[in-house]
């Protein structure tokens, strides 16, 4: 993710105090609640967002959606908003956008980098002939109102708003006139459509006005008795960057729409001037759908009669159900994925903490209390939000999930493959929710076909590359602006693995041969033609970027194009050495994968600087900023596993030194930055530095309804995903073949449980832990599998059973007193105990 949008500040480093400092006086919450006001705290601790009032803006509104609907609801007591996106209402419309004859250039590129050393005159290079035109934007779909008749001063009382993750469902509740009301929303993936029950406890109490708008050129009407509608085109293009402008055409451009059906328990209904007026009813049922003109990333996209029929579609479909037996459906399809991993963390003021309004407990422990219930929050929440905005067959989540308000969102609300798009899937597999990574692996392929062209137009290469921003429109080439985000084309590298990761976790043969192989091995060839030789006879990337950072020169100037960057060299290895793993596996492309094995012995490895840190560039370069909020250089320390505490520990102690330089400068000034920091922390084992992270991310980087927050206050939800991934890799670890329980546990979380994480090799792991040691483990395999367990420094060596408690023969793995190597047949459990005095509660 690029600097912010023109005419926005920059990340604020200087105003918050720097992670190794980062610690806090604890004073009290403030005194008791109104009974009213506190919740079931069997649903509130870390599965329930709640408040005392209506949301004020869309950073303290709370978010329904199916992958494909989604809805932002404001829960006001005048007007209910809620706002509705659909994945595929985008701007514009397919290609092509390779700039024709960039390869020409190439040579003379790689020339000034290779053979001149004059980056100034490459990068002149690379922003005359490579860039090409700008991505197009998410768009809002519509907003549904509800206007309620005026309650009459001081009416109000006992207003609650809130949100059940485990459930998926809205509530507002509150009493006006002596009058209980309710509302309940949600948005169901079984019946694709957005539900809400409108109900009071007095008969006839009911009354309020249904209407639909949008930012768009639209026409609203009644299109049926009990039904309201509203359709129009999305832009045919919007400019890059936040506050950029729309261009609007009568009869071009994607097609929307939106209904509303609407069925009452007594009173009326009656048709006005764009909407319906509910009268004295008891109980008002509205089942909204949407629609839009996209067909496929290669076609124009239809006009609004085919979105309507789309959205009308759903509602027939939906409309047979009444509002109990939708909202069972919605509820048993989210629980089956949102129930199969739960964390709890809990300390002493666990309890008060949970009965306190969200909003209330956030601002609590920014002011120093205590309150680790908020980082399994947290956690909660970001596998709700990857449920809410992924689902097979959808697009997959972009900057902003699927919950969009604004015709020009910051970056387009785009996916940005250089670090943003990756990290909302970090926690797919590791929290249970593979299911939800499909939609990423569906882009990967058509990105495959889309960036064969890029490909050959400014590489001469074959098979695909992908740069730096993707649209529904499969968009693989440099945009216009700076090449030092423009011109990065390793995503694909960064993309394919994560199928090879996905197989890794579920070992499905037919997965590797058909999706992921291919992927893999199309973006080694581009590879190998990426791949030049230097003064030395290595192999660099050339061009290569490091994402986002500029190096300067001697005279001051700052430049980005280079040869051979540290993260090019991490994403090079890894996919050569899995695409020949994944050929030797299938048993196919011999000779291919001989090449391949060839080339990685000859990549130019990553370079020191005097004072022993991993360097970012292949020379030591000074940094445009040294706090800098991408963290590319240590790609493989995390995401990647090619420095691994428990392997080759070569890289290890520079990349710590280099961690430790950019936040000593600063670093970690995004959200989504400081999502990184905590999982490589995780991975180097430092459970402080991985709770410093998670504390920082809440005071500086989380709104009032926990969504992420870009400087100045801009919604991405990559770092709700990120630290979501960030807090299982502290609890749990499986790379290179190795099991690690607890490896980076916070000591802000001495007491917790977590259940159904998942790792590598097809395990699904249980843990438990108290006053900082593992009291308890369970192992259960998929598939037949030995595993080597890297126990906790803590806790001594436990004694190993199966589900019926009997003995089962655990081996020490020899030079290592830490390790255990257990054997599990599939679909088997071990359970690993610490016999000796109960530590816990």
């Amino acid at each position: 993710m690029r600097k912010p949008p023109t005419g926005q500040r920059p990340p604020q480093r200087g105003r918050y105090r720097p992670l190794s400092s980062f610690s806090r006086p604890v004073p009290p919450h403030d005194g008791p609640r109104p009974a009213h006001d506190r919740p079931d705290t069997r649903h509130s601790g870390t599965e329930t967002l709640w408040y005392r009032h209506p949301a004020d803006g869309f950073l303290e509104a709370l978010p329904l959606g199916n992958g494909r609907l989604g809805a932002m609801t404001y829960g006001g007591v005048h007007t209910e908003r809620i706002e509705l996106n659909a994945d595929t209402l985008w701007s514009g419309g397919p290609g092509p956008r390779d700039r024709t004859g960039a390869a020409d250039h190439l040579p003379a590129l790689r020339e000034a980098v290779l053979r001149e050393g004059d980056h100034a005159g490459a990068g002149a290079i690379a922003a005359a002939h490579f860039r090409g035109p700008d991505i197009e934007a998410y768009q809002p779909l519509a907003t549904l109102l509800l206007t309620f008749p005026s309650w009459g001063e001081g009416a109000l009382a006992e207003y609650r708003r809130e949100l059940r993750l485990d459930e998926a469902v809205h509530t507002v509740s509150f009493t006006a006139g002596g009058v209980r009301y309710r509302r309940e929303s949600f948005v169901s993936a079984p019946a694709g459509v957005l539900a809400v029950r409108l109900s009071a406890d007095a008969p006839g109490a009911l009354s309020f006005r249904t209407s639909l708008s949008t930012p768009h050129p639209a026409t609203a009407a009644l299109h049926r008795p009990t039904s309201l509608l509203v359709h129009g085109r999305a832009p045919v293009h919007v400019a890059s960057g936040h506050g950029g402008g729309t261009v609007h055409r009568e009869d071009e451009g994607m097609g929307f729409a939106a209904a509303v059906s609407l069925r009452t328990v007594n009173g009326s209904v009656v048709a006005v001037d764009g909407g319906m007026d509910v009268v004295g009813a008891d109980e008002a049922v509205l089942l909204v759908a949407v629609g839009t003109g996209y067909r496929d990333w290669r076609r124009r996209p239809d006009g609004p009669e085919a979105a309507l029929a789309e959205a009308y579609r759903w509602l027939d479909e939906a409309g047979g159900q009444d509002f109990d037996q939708l909202r069972a459906a919605h509820t048993a399809d989210h629980r089956r994925l949102f129930d199969a991993t739960e964390l709890r963390l809990h300390d002493r003021a666990f309890r008060a903490a949970a009965e306190h309004p969200t909003d209330e407990r956030l601002a609590a422990a920014n002011a120093g209390a205590e309150d680790a219930g908020l980082a399994a929050l947290l956690f909660g929440y970001g596998r709700y939000l990857l449920i809410a905005s992924s689902r097979p067959g959808t697009q997959p989540a972009n900057l902003q999930g699927i919950w969009n308000d604004d015709l020009t969102p910051p970056w387009n609300s785009d996916w940005t493959s250089n670090i943003n798009l990756q990290m909302n899937y970090w926690p797919a597999e590791t929290t249970g929710l593979a299911e939800c990574h499909e939609p990423l692996f569906d882009l990967v392929a058509d990105l495959a076909e889309a960036g064969r062209s890029t490909a050959r137009t400014y590489y001469d290469a074959p098979g695909w590359c992908c740069h730096h921003n993707v649209d529904l429109w499969r968009a693989t080439n440099p945009v216009s602006g700076d090449p030092v985000w423009a011109h990065w084309p390793m995503a694909g590298p960064w993309l394919a693995a994560h199928l090879w990761d996905h197989h890794l976790f579920h070992g499905d043969h037919a997965f590797l041969a058909d999706r992921a192989y291919p992927v893999l091995r199309e973006a080694a060839r581009f590879l190998t033609h990426l791949l030049v030789e230097d003064a030395d006879g290595a192999l660099v990337t050339c061009p290569s970027t490091s994402p986002e950072h500029h190096f300067r020169l001697a005279d001051g100037t700052l430049e980005a194009v280079d040869a051979g960057c540290t993260m090019d060299y991490w994403l090079a290895a890894e996919l050569l050495d899995n695409t020949v793993a994944a050929a030797r596996e299938l048993g196919v492309d011999h000779e291919l994968a001989d090449e391949l094995t060839g080339v990685r012995a000859r990549l130019r490895p990553p370079a020191l600087g005097a004072d022993g840190r991993l360097l970012e560039w292949r020379h030591d370069l000074p940094e445009e900023d040294p706090g800098h909020r991408h963290l590319s250089h240590l790609y493989g320390l995390y995401p990647g596993s090619a420095v691994d505490p428990l392997g080759d520990t070569t890289l290890l102690d520079p990349a710590r030194r280099a961690l430790d330089r950019r936040l000593e400068h600063g670093g970690g000034g995004t959200g989504w930055s400081l999502a990184w920091v905590a999982a490589l922390a995780a991975r180097l084992g430092d459970g402080a530095l991985t709770g410093h992270a998670v504390e920082r991310l809440l005071a500086t980087s989380i709104a009032p309804n926990l969504l992420d927050l870009h400087p100045p206050r801009l919604f991405q939800i990559d770092g709700n995903l990120g630290i979501t991934a960030a807090i299982a890799e502290a609890l749990l670890q499986s790379h290179n073949g190795s099991l690690r329980l607890l490896p980076a546990l916070p000591p802000s979380w001495p007491d917790g449980d977590v259940r159904g994480l998942r790792a590598r090799g097809g395990l699904t792991v249980g843990l438990s832990w108290r006053q900082g040691v593992l009291t308890g483990a369970e192992l259960r395999a998929a598939r037949d599998t030995t595993v080597d367990l890297y126990l906790p420094a803590r806790g001594g060596t436990p004694v190993v059973t199966d589900e019926a408690g009997n003995l089962v023969a655990a081996a020490a793995v020899p030079g290592d007193a830490r390790r255990l190597r257990v054997r599990l047949p599939g679909g088997s459990c071990r359970r690993l105990s610490y016999p000796g005095p109960d530590i816990g509660h």
